[in-house]
């Protein structure tokens, strides 16, 4: 995982999203190193990570179906450790509206820990309809206290 200088479609999307904020880092991350000793296309294989760093939340865009397909259990559950490593306490996954077949992706997502946000509570972190948002505690604040 690697930071890199924000580029026009990190505002777009970032813009999009209605995510920006100037404590905004953004992480490229390839998924040949998570996927142990896998190679894969390298097109398919790089995610951008946006972390805020003033509300330790970690944004996992996914914007096309090819990185959708390209995003198996393994990857995610190593994304979630890096973000832990750089002080994320939740992150979020943001999947496009166009990505087909949502339901079967969205249970991988589920079953690791993930919940789906309402309409209500997506609207609380963004000012846009153009993603689905689901959302997993890095660090549980119930665990924290003890």
């Amino acid at each position: 995982m690697k930071q890199v200088k924000r580029s026009p479609s990190d505002e777009l999307l970032l813009t999009e999203l209605a995510f920006d904020s100037k404590d905004m880092i953004i992480y490229e991350i390839n998924t040949c190193i998570l996927v142990a000793e896998r190679e894969q296309d390298t097109h398919k294989g790089f995610f951008r990570c946006y972390m805020d760093e003033s509300t330790k939340e970690f944004f996992i865009e996914i914007s096309s179906q090819e990185m959708m397909e390209a995003f198996k259990r393994s990857t995610l559950l190593n994304i979630l450790e890096l973000a832990e490593g750089v002080g994320a306490e939740t992150a979020y996954i943001c999947l496009t509206k166009t990505i087909e077949k949502k339901g079967a992706h969205l249970k991988k997502f589920i079953f690791i820990g993930f919940e789906q946000l309402t309409e209500e509570d997506q609207l609380k972190i963004s000012m846009t309809r153009t993603h689905n948002m689901l959302k997993y505690a890095i660090v549980d604040k119930e665990e924290e206290e003890f």
